[in-house]
């Protein structure tokens, strides 16, 4: 690997990993990203830290389970990297390891690549600033309207839930980072979404990415009841809906971005955190505030820079 490479690994493990001597390290991959593992697992040994790098199965769709020996293993570290190539962010064993007391780096989809992109190199903390002014806006927010140049029109009820600031490191006062994607995040009341979602910017899931030609997806009771596009794509989302329960389609998270490097390309951490662009997130939320349970998180990205908390104009 470069030295570009290895300068950017060390940049997440230590700096946003806030990694100290001392500590234990839970490395999770799979067999797609397990020669980063070793690579970061080698650079925790280096700064002198424990480092236990174990490689899990391959799954579908971000949001399943680790296995229960994983699970344990995360509990026992102080810092967790999550390099498995869906996310683990959404799952029972991310927030029980957090509980007691660990950092999460979720990292899904993490390559060469991503380790040499110029959003990990941003001043984390000042672009984190403008996530935290728009978490703080959100608190005790009773209802949003999201609208957005290509059509996006739906009100969310988030009465009484908690915004979530996401600054893209973890440290003693955010135990959960994904870098390169910094973002503020909200789960609504799940049968409390009315409106029309067009989808402009990309869907981050193997076998989509970048939007070609905009997608319309009708929510009615917090729900997916209709989607309208290309009929391949519409035709692809249906069939991986249907191999997962019915409250897959419950919108469960609106995001917004914040990281002014990351551009959208069809890779969840780069989409969540693009400075000028929104996310919705159907499936699971139970582990972000919400109560939707199930093994499943697809998030989807519009172009959008304000919308209305409480009837009020925010702009991000």
């Amino acid at each position: 690997m470069t030295a570009e490479t290895r300068a950017g690994a060390r940049s997440v493990v230590v700096q946003l990993g806030s990694l100290k001597a001392g500590e234990k390290v839970c490395i999770v991959s799979d067999v797609q990203t397990e020669a980063l593992g070793a690579l970061m697992a080698q650079l925790a040994k280096e700064h002198g830290a424990f480092p236990s790098h174990l490689v899990a199965p391959e799954v579908e769709i971000h949001g399943v389970e680790p296995p229960a020996e994983v699970a344990e293993a995360m509990k026992a570290s102080a810092l967790i990297i999550g390099l498995r190539s869906k996310s683990m962010a959404h799952t029972k064993a991310r927030v029980e390891a957090c509980k007691v007391g660990a950092r999460y780096l979720s990292l899904p989809e993490y390559s060469v690549e991503m380790l040499a992109h110029p959003a990990l190199r941003i001043d984390y903390p000042a672009a984190a600033a403008r996530a935290r002014r728009t978490a703080d806006a959100l608190v005790g927010a009773k209802h949003l309207h999201v609208t957005s140049p290509g059509g996006t029109d739906v009100t969310l009820q988030v009465e009484g839930r908690v915004p979530n600031y996401c600054p893209g490191f973890v440290d003693a006062n955010c135990n959960l980072g994904s870098p390169p994607d910094i973002e503020t995040n909200v789960s609504p009341i799940e049968d409390g979404s009315e409106g029309v979602v067009v989808v402009d910017g990309s869907i981050a899931a193997n076998g989509f990415g970048r939007i070609v030609s905009p997608l319309t997806m009708k929510l009615s009771k917090g729900r997916i009841v209709h989607i309208d596009g290309p009929r391949d794509w519409v035709e692809k989302l249906e069939a991986l809906f249907s191999r997962y329960p019915a409250n897959a389609k419950v919108l469960a998270e609106f995001g917004i971005g914040f990281n002014p490097e990351a551009k959208l390309c069809g890779n969840m951490l780069l989409d969540e955190g693009c400075y000028g662009a929104f996310h919705f997130g159907f499936g699971s939320n139970s582990t972000v505030g919400g109560k939707n349970v199930v093994g499943f998180h697809l998030d989807f990205m519009f172009f959008a820079s304000e919308f209305l908390i409480d009837g009020k104009p925010f702009k991000v």
